[in-house]
Protein backbone atom coordinates (compact mmCIF):
# COMPACT_ATOMS: atom_id res chain seq x y z
CA UNK A 1 0.00 0.00 0.00
CA UNK A 2 1.19 3.25 -0.64
CA UNK A 3 2.29 6.02 1.82
CA UNK A 4 -0.16 8.78 2.67
CA UNK A 5 1.82 11.93 1.77
CA UNK A 6 2.74 14.14 4.34
CA UNK A 7 2.44 17.48 2.52
CA UNK A 8 -1.34 19.10 2.18
CA UNK A 9 -1.77 22.02 -0.13
CA UNK A 10 -3.28 24.42 2.62
CA UNK A 11 -5.32 27.34 1.60
CA UNK A 12 -2.85 30.48 1.62
CA UNK A 13 -4.60 33.33 2.48
CA UNK A 14 -3.45 36.98 1.74
CA UNK A 15 -3.23 39.85 4.27
CA UNK A 16 -4.42 43.29 3.39
CA UNK A 17 -1.68 45.26 4.56
CA UNK A 18 -1.45 48.59 5.76
CA UNK A 19 0.73 50.95 2.47
CA UNK A 20 4.48 51.13 3.50
CA UNK A 21 5.52 54.82 4.36
CA UNK A 22 8.59 53.99 2.30
CA UNK A 23 6.88 52.97 -0.44
CA UNK A 24 5.73 54.91 -3.83
CA UNK A 25 2.75 56.39 -3.59
CA UNK A 26 -0.14 54.18 -5.28
CA UNK A 27 -1.27 57.17 -7.54
CA UNK A 28 2.79 56.86 -9.01
CA UNK A 29 2.88 53.37 -9.02
CA UNK A 30 -0.32 52.17 -10.79
CA UNK A 31 0.99 53.83 -14.08
CA UNK A 32 4.42 51.38 -13.60
CA UNK A 33 2.14 48.03 -13.36
CA UNK A 34 1.68 45.44 -15.87
CA UNK A 35 -0.75 42.51 -16.37
CA UNK A 36 -0.07 39.93 -18.23
CA UNK A 37 -1.95 37.35 -16.97
CA UNK A 38 -0.80 33.62 -16.56
CA UNK A 39 -1.86 30.42 -19.34
CA UNK A 40 -1.62 28.22 -16.14
CA UNK A 41 -5.26 29.70 -15.56
CA UNK A 42 -6.37 29.62 -18.94
CA UNK A 43 -8.30 27.14 -21.27
CA UNK A 44 -7.77 29.55 -23.89
CA UNK A 45 -5.33 31.21 -25.97
CA UNK A 46 -4.47 34.69 -24.92
CA UNK A 47 -2.15 37.50 -24.64
CA UNK A 48 -0.26 35.45 -21.85
CA UNK A 49 0.21 32.72 -24.28
CA UNK A 50 -1.10 29.44 -25.60
CA UNK A 51 -3.58 27.74 -22.85
CA UNK A 52 -1.21 25.38 -20.36
CA UNK A 53 -4.50 25.07 -17.74
CA UNK A 54 -3.73 23.16 -14.51
CA UNK A 55 -6.11 20.98 -13.00
CA UNK A 56 -4.77 22.38 -9.39
CA UNK A 57 -4.98 25.94 -10.62
CA UNK A 58 -7.99 28.00 -10.61
CA UNK A 59 -9.85 28.73 -14.07
CA UNK A 60 -10.24 31.83 -15.47
CA UNK A 61 -13.67 33.16 -17.20
CA UNK A 62 -12.76 33.73 -21.37
CA UNK A 63 -11.94 37.29 -21.80
CA UNK A 64 -11.81 38.70 -25.00
CA UNK A 65 -8.95 40.29 -26.80
CA UNK A 66 -10.63 43.73 -26.21
CA UNK A 67 -11.36 43.21 -22.60
CA UNK A 68 -7.52 42.50 -21.35
CA UNK A 69 -6.85 46.42 -21.09
CA UNK A 70 -9.79 46.82 -18.57
CA UNK A 71 -8.41 43.70 -16.68
CA UNK A 72 -5.03 46.13 -16.34
CA UNK A 73 -7.49 48.81 -15.16
CA UNK A 74 -9.23 46.78 -12.51
CA UNK A 75 -5.98 46.07 -11.14
CA UNK A 76 -4.61 49.36 -11.40
CA UNK A 77 -7.82 50.27 -9.09
CA UNK A 78 -7.07 47.63 -6.47
CA UNK A 79 -3.30 49.50 -6.04
CA UNK A 80 -5.23 52.62 -6.12
CA UNK A 81 -7.19 51.85 -3.70
CA UNK A 82 -4.81 50.28 -1.64
CA UNK A 83 -6.64 46.60 -0.92
CA UNK A 84 -2.82 45.58 -0.78
CA UNK A 85 -0.69 42.86 0.30
CA UNK A 86 2.79 42.27 1.20
CA UNK A 87 5.54 44.02 -0.61
CA UNK A 88 8.31 42.63 -2.62
CA UNK A 89 10.38 45.32 -3.43
CA UNK A 90 9.12 48.64 -5.06
CA UNK A 91 5.46 46.53 -6.11
CA UNK A 92 2.67 44.55 -3.77
CA UNK A 93 2.93 41.18 -3.73
CA UNK A 94 -0.81 40.65 -4.41
CA UNK A 95 -3.50 43.32 -5.10
CA UNK A 96 -7.99 42.19 -4.80
CA UNK A 97 -10.39 43.54 -7.07
CA UNK A 98 -14.48 42.12 -7.53
CA UNK A 99 -15.10 41.39 -10.69
CA UNK A 100 -18.13 40.78 -12.09
CA UNK A 101 -19.00 40.33 -8.64
CA UNK A 102 -16.28 37.41 -8.25
CA UNK A 103 -13.06 38.26 -5.95
CA UNK A 104 -9.77 38.10 -8.05
CA UNK A 105 -6.51 37.78 -6.78
CA UNK A 106 -3.66 39.59 -8.86
CA UNK A 107 -0.29 38.10 -7.83
CA UNK A 108 3.19 39.87 -8.75
CA UNK A 109 5.14 37.97 -11.29
CA UNK A 110 7.92 40.11 -11.50
CA UNK A 111 8.95 43.91 -12.56
CA UNK A 112 5.87 45.43 -12.02
CA UNK A 113 3.88 42.74 -13.74
CA UNK A 114 0.77 40.82 -12.71
CA UNK A 115 -1.34 37.69 -13.44
CA UNK A 116 -4.81 37.27 -11.66
CA UNK A 117 -7.06 34.74 -10.96
CA UNK A 118 -10.75 34.38 -9.30
CA UNK A 119 -11.08 33.37 -5.74
CA UNK A 120 -14.12 31.12 -5.39
CA UNK A 121 -14.09 30.00 -2.11
CA UNK A 122 -14.23 32.34 0.89
CA UNK A 123 -12.17 30.94 3.10
CA UNK A 124 -9.65 31.33 0.64
CA UNK A 125 -10.15 35.59 0.72
CA UNK A 126 -7.67 37.92 2.65
CA UNK A 127 -7.75 38.50 6.22
CA UNK A 128 -9.25 41.08 7.41
CA UNK A 129 -12.09 40.31 5.80
CA UNK A 130 -13.30 43.85 6.51
CA UNK A 131 -10.68 45.42 5.00
CA UNK A 132 -12.48 44.03 1.48
CA UNK A 133 -14.59 46.84 1.48
CA UNK A 134 -11.52 49.22 -0.23
CA UNK A 135 -11.78 46.51 -2.69
CA UNK A 136 -12.59 48.09 -6.05
CA UNK A 137 -15.79 46.20 -8.16
CA UNK A 138 -15.32 46.56 -11.71
CA UNK A 139 -17.94 44.81 -14.46
CA UNK A 140 -15.88 43.03 -17.66
CA UNK A 141 -17.64 41.21 -20.22
CA UNK A 142 -16.63 37.55 -20.18
CA UNK A 143 -17.65 33.94 -21.37
CA UNK A 144 -17.69 30.57 -19.33
CA UNK A 145 -15.56 28.10 -20.96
Amino acid sequence: MAKRPKFRRGIKRGQILDWPNNAAAPEDLVSRVTYTGSSLHKIYPSAAGPPAYRADKAKCDYYEAEAWPRLLEALRQAIAARCVGEFRGDFPGRAWVWINDVLHEARLTGGGDYHGFPRNDPRQYPEPAEQLERAPRVTIPFRRL
